[in-house]
């Protein structure tokens, strides 16, 4: 199982083992960044239609309005029904692609917006589980360069984030191929075998293979992402020669001098818990820098770097039947944020563009109500690692702790200073004072203490009693969802 960061010596080449594989260390940029965007735009963007209250990877719906290539299909499914009344049974998926011209598309925009978030990377859908990528391919006709957009999507965003300093990458979904334009239905590509995911008769054949790896090796030849973004695997890793494509990609970063990451979704025997991670919890061996719940989290602080990945609504893709009660409350967002980070996550959070290439209202006032935290509290959050511990016991209301070495310093091998600054952010609101468990988890008691705010910190009194400190609060300030104190001079968490 790969540990919390390897041990690869940067003079060796990687192998196409998981031994080799499994020693290749995350990067302190990654650790750092805490919140990436996710987007799913694509041809599924021109229908932009799913049941909002069906449940993810239902036999014959699902919430997901970019899996509309594979429910429209079946006959059993709203999704269907839904495609025949508004556009007839004859239209094919790939009809849609005429429609979708991205006429409003502006990616610097796209990119300010999330650079005024705070997030540090950026991750575009390079191809869906529709077989039509979104840059200049050599092996398809059916991309976005040619039809469709006729432009590279995937390039001109690449170009965009990294001018204003985000790390970039696209997502592979092409494991799971249940469409290929050029061929009618569903599972139309003739070397892959038809079926529900994970089932015994679905299962991709070795010239599919062979296409596959072949444009995602394209690229990461073309525009050397940052991430490989692996999804739904539907093999294991021999079959999928997953572990030569991940060893390729960081012996290519390493030449470069660049440092990536890997996803755990590359193979059947590689990907951790998704929808239900509790449920797999210690029982999966897993592979990749970071393992990846979809619409959910992890329970408990863990040692193994995970990323939690989740759109603004019930679907990644742009779904026009969704309304505002179908989209995450703010204070959720953040305290969700909150409690992500304090259990060493990362959070991919989703963006659905519609097919003009604008985003959606609901979906941008959400991201700016975060970046309006962060703006205050980012401190507590970004270029942090986890304390002793995650929750505080003593609270009368939820804590959420974060560390941050002296100077922004954190080596997440250990050689981070002794002291740094210590976040206890508290979920709710409590009133005059906050009791925090702290003593009982480090011998270093803190004293003073500050309460972030948009004018700065306040400072705050305080008083020890045995195994707890007491902070005196000011005023509730002006921002709402969560409210981080600041201790100064408190043991890095190994101490």
């Amino acid at each position: 199982m790969k540990g919390t960061d390897g041990d690869h010596d940067p003079d060796d080449e990687y192998d196409p083992t998981w031994e080799s594989l499994d020693a290749h260390p995350v990067p302190e940029w990654y650790h750092d960044a805490k919140l990436g965007i996710f987007i799913h735009w694509g041809v599924y963007s021109v229908p932009a239609w799913a049941p909002t209250d069906a449940d993810i990877g239902g036999d014959h719906a699902s919430p997901y309005a970019e899996w509309y290539p594979y429910y429209m299909y079946d006959e059993d499914s709203p999704t269907h029904a839904h495609h025949v009344d508004e556009y007839g049974e004859d239209v094919e998926y790939s009809d849609f692609i005429s429609e979708w011209d991205a006429e409003n598309w502006d990616p610097e925009r796209w990119v300010d917006l999330f650079d005024s978030v705070g997030a540090g990377y950026v991750v575009l859908t390079g191809e869906h589980h529709d077989g039509f990528p979104l840059w200049n391919s050599h092996y398809t006709r059916y991309n976005a360069a040619e039809t469709g957009p006729e432009r590279d999507l995937v390039g001109d965003l690449a170009v965009a984030a990294r001018d204003r300093g985000l790390r970039f990458g696209a997502s592979y979904h092409a494991n799971f191929n249940y469409y290929q334009p050029g061929f009618p239905g569903r599972f139309g590509h003739p070397d892959y075998a038809p079926g529900p995911l994970g089932s015994e008769e679905s299962r991709p054949g070795p010239e599919y293979v062979d296409f596959m790896n072949a444009k995602h090796r394209e690229l990461v030849r073309k525009y050397d992402p940052d991430i490989l973004w692996f999804d739904t695997p539907n093999a294991d890793s021999d079959h999928l020669r997953a572990k030569e494509v991940m060893a390729d990609f960081y012996n290519r970063a390493t030449d470069r001098g660049q440092e990536v990451v890997v996803n755990d979704r590359a193979a059947t025997d590689s990907v951790g818990g998704t929808i239900d991670p509790a449920d797999d919890e210690g029982e999966r061996e897993t592979h990749g820098d970071f393992v990846t719940p979809e619409y959910a989290t992890l329970d408990r602080k863990t040692d193994r770097k995970w990323e939690a990945c989740r759109g603004i609504g019930h679907s990644f893709g742009y779904n026009r039947a969704e309304d505002e009660a179908d989209h995450v409350d703010p204070g959720e967002l953040i305290r969700t944020f909150v409690d992500i980070v304090a259990k060493n996550g990362n959070l991919l959070l989703n963006v659905g563009p519609k097919a003009d290439g604008t985003i959606p209202d609901p979906q941008e006032r959400r991201l700016r109500a975060l970046g309006d935290w962060l703006e205050v509290n980012g401190e507590a959050i970004f270029g942090t690692r986890p304390w002793v511990v995650a929750e505080d016991e003593e609270s009368e209301v939820p804590v959420r702790y974060t560390w941050q070495g002296a100077d922004g310093e954190n080596d997440s091998d250990g050689e981070s200073p002794a002291e740094g600054t210590l976040y206890a952010t508290a979920l709710e609101w409590p009133d005059d004072e906050l009791t925090l468990g702290i003593p009982e988890h480090t011998a270093s008691i803190p004293g003073d203490a500050a309460l972030l705010t948009a004018a700065g910190g306040v400072a705050c009194g305080t008083s020890t009693q045995r195994e707890a400190v007491t902070v005196s609060l000011p005023d509730r300030p002006a921002h709402d969802h969560a409210y981080a104190v600041r201790f100064d001079g408190v043991a890095r968490p190994d101490r």
